[in-house]
């Protein structure tokens, strides 16, 4: 029976190398930044489509409020007068720009009802 233990000796051996190479390292970081972007791009995405779906309604009603055969629209904008946000239009005529009612903020919330005797 031989007592020799080859990996024990320092022939070939060094322990100032890292234990995981520079290549592996790499590959690893780039496993967790997909990873990252995968879980975090549905919520992005879903919070997108909640955001402009609230807006769409709450801009529909403020349109309404301002002409009864006005149209609206919606268009998100980094950076409007009013911070970044929801811009909300109204369209009344087939040619018509849009006037711009207001900046519904990030996450619209929905609209408050009009004041009794206010005009409109």
């Amino acid at each position: 029976m031989d007592d020799s233990h080859p990996e024990l000796d320092d022939d070939g051996w060094r322990d100032d190398r890292p234990v995981r190479t520079e290549r592996r390292r790499r590959a690893l970081r780039i496993v967790v930044l997909v990873a990252l972007a995968g879980m975090l791009l549905p919520l992005v995405l879903s919070a997108y489509g909640v955001a402009r779906a609230a807006a769409e309604r709450a801009c529909a009603v403020y349109a309404l409020d301002y002409s009864v055969n006005a149209s609206s629209s919606v268009g998100f904008d980094l950076f409007a007068e009013g911070g970044p946000g929801w811009l909300c239009f109204a369209e009344v005529g087939a040619g018509d720009r849009g006037i711009l009612l207001g900046n519904l903020g990030l996450m619209p919330a929905a609209p408050r009802p009009a004041a009794p005797g206010r005009d409109a």
